[in-house]
């Protein structure tokens, strides 16, 4: 059963936060999220970002083991928000809602923005991919050191599960281009990934690496330089080769012509992290059927109670993964 969504008005969320941190929220604005309340807190001493989480006996301890890998990839110099621990010296504070637990998380504010803000000329250069593909790779190298999660995590996203998952979410999509989308990706995976699955190198992976979820700045010279990585939510134990080709998927639905990225974040990835030849060979693929995961999965949620978020993340995944496939 997938997990349910959690909306916190501001002003619960305030409480919330008050309670687990100590911290007075003069204004919090809410942000987007596919499942937690997000916020941007100002308080009297700076801005933070605060995320709040149903929580419960069986989930809390992978909440609080995601926010400990976090912690300790922002302290070997990963790109990455500081940590404000609660009131109980916890990385998650625990408060309630309705009897009900809410994980809260919170974090120093990045002062930059997604990468999805910035107009594709700039963001989506091969420049940027490489950048993208070597980050993605400092970050594979000591997320595999780290320790696995204290119970086997799975979620609609993951790569290795990608083919079921679309399979299972197609009788919900009534657009007929997306299941069309998602049927050509089904094939592909049996062409291309199944035939080499059982020996792609599997790891600890961030696995979302979207273009939402790595926050960008200008540097000295005038290019955009990473300056975040967020959001450990989707981690789990899957193909390490998901890391760059989810990544490329991203950047590649930015461009005109999706290949060129593919192929910039496979070079900087490959610069730092060589490929297997099993990887070599599924990398284009894995981006293609994330970009029909994205797709299938947002329009059988399109009524849901997020409908407008759904929009949003799955635009452009629909041409961008048809031009992936016609050029495989």
């Amino acid at each position: 059963m997938e997990a349910t969504t959690l909306t916190l008005t501001p002003a619960t969320a305030a409480a919330v936060l008050l309670r687990t941190h100590g911290i007075t929220a003069r204004r919090l604005t809410p942000l987007g999220s596919e499942l937690a309340s997000t916020f941007r807190a100002e308080t009297a001493d700076g801005t933070l970002a605060v995320k709040m989480q149903r929580s419960d006996a069986e989930t809390a301890p992978t909440q609080r083991w995601r926010a400990e890998v976090a912690e300790r990839l922002a302290v070997l110099g990963h790109p990455g928000p500081a940590a404000v621990r609660g009131l109980s010296g916890e990385l998650v504070g625990i408060g309630r809602v309705e009897d009900a637990d809410i994980a809260v998380l919170v974090s120093e504010w990045i002062d930059a923005s997604p990468y999805s803000e910035i107009p594709p000329t700039t963001a989506a250069g091969t420049a940027f991919g490489a950048e993208l593909g070597r980050t993605a790779a400092r970050l594979q190298r000591d997320l595999g050191a780290m320790p696995a999660p204290p119970r086997p995590v799975d979620h609609a996203w993951a790569a290795h599960t990608a083919a079921e998952t679309i399979e299972r979410h197609l009788p919900l999509v009534g657009d007929r281009e997306i299941r069309e989308a998602g049927i050509a990706a089904l094939a592909l995976h049996h062409e291309r990934i199944a035939p080499v699955a059982s020996l792609l190198p599997v790891s600890l992976v961030h696995q979302d690496l979207h273009d939402d979820n790595v926050l960008v700045s200008p540097t000295r010279s005038g290019a955009l330089g990473i300056a975040a990585v967020i959001d450990f939510d989707d981690m789990l134990v899957g193909w390490r080769v998901a890391e760059p080709a989810i990544a490329a998927a991203y950047l590649a639905r930015r461009l005109p012509d999706p290949m060129p990225g593919l192929a910039a974040v496979a070079s900087g990835w490959e610069a730092e992290l060589p490929f297997t030849e099993a990887e070599r060979t599924a990398f284009p693929a894995i981006a293609a059927i994330r970009l029909a995961l994205n797709a299938v999965i947002w329009a059988a949620r399109a009524d849901g109670d997020r409908g407008a978020y759904a929009a949003a993340r799955s635009r452009g995944s629909l041409n961008t993964c048809s031009a992936i496939i016609a050029e495989l």
